[in-house]
This record gives structure tokens, sequence and C-alpha cells, in this order.
């Protein structure tokens, strides 16, 4: 098995062996950019327009320039998750310069030796934990794995009606905040984006609604549980 493999499988992301209608296997040693090309997601303009600012943006996903330019996320990460394209979190966290890749080995070994005992951590919260590395750097690596942007939820003010829509005991436990929801899409910030976590949520909406997530700081969000929603404030993340 293949060291990025390894890194995959300890993250425990659950993916189907699956593939939705139309998708070819041959498609699997293509770049993202040309499949989301071939499968009508992004235009040529688009992709050419992407790769541009790739070229001028260094270190930043193909994915995350998409999502930015307002290519669906959930296409994307679709595709990326159907084709395997999603980069391990392990080698981007050692991309980053956060950890070397002989303590990767270190900490998915004693990820592994957990897992053995009957407990389960995702490799950033293992990371923390042992004092690799701070939430504010890890965040940085977690945003360019899920396609997930960054937001400040410091001028946030949430609505209990909106967070009703998943549940309030759901949000609290699971640190999610609804950003919008309206008829056409909706919008979550979270702390630690969990696949089943993911899939709860996706459940708590009518199917076919566009989704959209973003990533928040721990505090930030459990700072928005205290406030009180004042629907005359200005209220806004950024």
């Amino acid at each position: 098995m293949a060291a990025g493999d390894r890194v995959y499988t300890d993250l425990s992301i659950s993916r189907s062996n699956g593939r939705p209608g139309g998708f070819s296997l041959m498609a699997d040693h293509k770049a993202l950019g040309q499949i989301l090309l071939e499968k009508n997601i992004i235009s040529k303009n688009q992709l050419d327009l992407a790769l541009k600012r790739q070229r001028e943006q260094k270190g930043k996903y193909l994915g995350q320039i998409l999502i930015e330019m307002g290519v669906s996320q959930s296409k994307i990460n679709q595709i990326m998750d159907s084709f395997s394209k999603r980069k391990p979190i392990g080698q981007i966290v050692v991309d980053q310069g956060i950890i070397t890749a002989i303590q990767l080995d270190e900490v998915l070994q004693k990820q592994k030796e957990m897992q053995k005992r009957g407990i389960r951590k995702p490799l950033g919260t293992l990371l923390l934990d042992l004092g690799y590395t701070s939430y504010e750097r890890l965040i940085k690596a977690l945003s360019k794995h899920f396609n997930m942007p960054i937001v400040s939820l410091q001028n946030f003010f949430p609505s209990e009606t909106m967070q009703k829509t998943i549940g309030e005991k759901f949000a609290r436990r699971n640190l999610v905040v609804v950003l919008e929801n309206s008829l056409a899409r909706a919008r979550l910030a979270m702390a630690d984006p969990n696949p089943s976590v993911l899939e709860d949520i996706k459940r708590a909406f009518p199917p076919g609604k566009n989704l959209e997530f973003f990533l928040a700081f721990p505090y930030e969000i459990e700072a928005c549980f205290r406030k009180k929603f004042d629907p005359f404030s200005l209220t806004r993340y950024k």
C-alpha cells in the first residue's frame, strides 16, 4: 500500500466504492480540471482562468480556486472522491511544513496502536493532542483537504430558527452554525468536518438543496452559541 493510501485510510474518510452513472475508471489518471471539464461542471474558460490563478497563488489547490470562482462545492467534492483526487491531510501537513514525513509516520503508528485499543481519532485531532500543531495552522490544511473556505464569525449572530434546522443539541455537540438558509441554498460553518456529521447535516435538508460548508475556529463557534440573536443588529460572516 502506498504511503498516501495509508494516510487516507488512517483518516477514516468514508468513500463509496461505487461510481455515479457515466463515470469511467479510465478517468482516474486524468487531472481534476480535465475531469470537471469533461463532466460539464466547468467550462474551458473557467479552467484556463483557474489554472492561471493557481500559478499566481502558489500553494492554492485547483478545487479551492474553482469554489472561489463560484463552481459548486458539492460537485467538485463528488468528483474528487469518486476519482480519488483528494490530497490526504497527512501529505498536506507535511507539504505545509507543519510536521516532517518522519513525524507523520510516528503519528500514524500511534494512531494505528490506538485503533487496536478501540480508540479512533482523526489525524488532525491527534496532531493537536500531541502538540505538533495549533488549530490556527491545522485549519488551513483542513481547508485544503475538504475544499472548505475559512470564515470569521466574530461579528456573526446565529439565528435560533436556522439553528433548529439541524437541531440545537446536534449543533452544539458538533460545533455547527447555520450561516444562511434560503430556498436555493444553505451555508454552514463547522470546526471539525467529520464525514458522519456532514452526512447527518445533509439528511436534515431537502434532497437536492445546495449546501455549502465552511470552516470556523471552535472558539468562535462556541462564542456564537453564547450570543443572543438580535434581528436589528448587523450580523455577518466573512
